[in-house]
C-alpha cells in the first residue's frame, strides 16, 4: 500500500516553519511513506 502525507502549516516564523517541516518530513519517511506533499498556500 502507497503511503503518502500532506502537510499544512500557517503562520509562524521562518526557523519554526523549516525546523518542523524538516521534522514531519523525517519523520515520514522513517514510517515508509513514499511522497511527501505541502500544501500551497498553508492552512
Amino acid at each position: 500500500m502507497k503511503k503518502n502525507i500532506i502537510v499544512g502549516q500557517s503562520g509562524g516564523p521562518t526557523a519554526a516553519i523549516n525546523s518542523s517541516l524538516a521534522g514531519v518530513y523525517r519523520t515520514a519517511k522513517d514510517r515508509g511513506a513514499q511522497k511527501v506533499y505541502g500544501m500551497l498556500h498553508g492552512v
